[in-house]
């Protein structure tokens, strides 16, 4: 996450948008979000990301709040934002329409000692596959994990235990 105010890609020109994810051959586009309990978490009326909608995330640092629209591209950092977020300091992450806060994804963590949190990619939630985002503002990795990497993460809980 970053300080990004604007959004340098709302524009049609997807290919040459696209041209710097795609080194490995494909690009991966979340086109449907989910919070903990359901909620939509796709911003239909915000602002585009080479004409695909972000995912709206409500983002607390102290007394700083702002609602976030992130690309939905994976991989690509960019952002819409208007508040100034200190880097490296970690943020809330909450559901806007609701203020469910994102559900923690354990044994994950960011080498400043960030946490991981779920984005549902389907409506199955839990059951399903996620997009995991970190805490720390700054810090743009995140992971994409289906079923099966969210069991061997847990298994590699279990046997640390």
């Amino acid at each position: 996450m970053s300080n990004d105010t604007q959004n340098p890609f709302e524009r049609n020109d997807t290919h040459t948008r696209l041209k710097p994810l795609n080194d490995s051959g494909l690009v991966m586009v979340v086109t449907q979000a989910f919070g903990p309990n359901g909620e939509d978490l796709i911003d239909h009326d915000g602002p585009k990301f080479s004409g695909e909608p972000g995912v709206k995330v409500r983002v607390r640092q102290g007394d700083l709040v702002e609602d976030v629209v992130l690309s939905p591209f994976y991989g690509d950092s960019s952002k819409v934002s208007e508040v100034a977020f200190k880097e490296g300091v970690p943020c809330e992450l909450t559901v806007p329409s609701s203020g469910a806060k994102l559900d923690i994804i354990p044994g994950m963590k960011t080498e400043e000692g960030g946490k991981y949190y779920a984005i549902y990619l389907t409506p199955k939630l839990k059951a399903g596959e996620l997009v995991a985002i970190n805490n720390i503002w700054g810090n743009y990795n995140s992971q994409m994990l289906d079923e099966r990497g969210l069991l061997e993460l847990y298994a590699d809980l279990e046997s640390d235990e």
